[in-house]
């Protein structure tokens, strides 16, 4: 296992999805996508990733989790069930999850408080396979989600 520099925590505002993000690279080093389709253009969406990540993702409950699927249906848009934030974006390819972070699910103490400025990203003229491989190499390549086990419990 990689031995990651930093830890970046994140989820919804309930609580009921949360995620650590380990990389290499501080927030400060990275820089967010800002998807220009219907889906995340209005929600002001912005995603982040890097290709040398792990993410962890916790749910307290399988069923405070759902996914929003569209466009060419190969990417899971993860939402929380309680409070609706979107936490997080989840791809299946060639065997292995790969995933993106939700800019906006990022906790951040006030002293580590970094603005991200994104770059706006238009992929709608690309190849379903030019999409997949783009995501291949640049998503977060281990996504790991798992439900937690309650406090006393198996």
């Amino acid at each position: 296992m990689t031995d990651y520099r930093y830890q970046h925590q994140g989820g919804c505002r309930c609580g009921a999805v949360q995620y650590l993000w380990h990389c290499h690279q501080t927030l400060a080093e990275l820089s967010p996508r800002a998807c220009q389709c219907e889906f995340c253009q209005p929600r002001d969406a912005r995603y982040l990733s890097a290709p040398d990540s792990r993410l962890e993702v916790h749910l307290s409950d399988s069923r405070f989790v759902y996914a929003h699927v569209f466009g060419t249906y190969t990417a899971d848009f993860m939402h929380c069930g309680r409070c609706n934030d979107l936490v997080y974006v989840s791809c299946e390819h060639d065997g292995r999850l790969l995933g993106l972070v939700v800019q906006q699910s990022l906790r951040q103490s006030p002293e580590d408080q970094v603005q991200l400025s994104a770059g706006e990203c238009d992929f709608d003229q690309e190849s379903l396979d030019e999409r997949l491989a783009r995501r291949a190499a640049n998503w977060i390549p281990e996504l790991v989600v798992a439900e937690a086990v309650p406090e006393g419990g198996e």
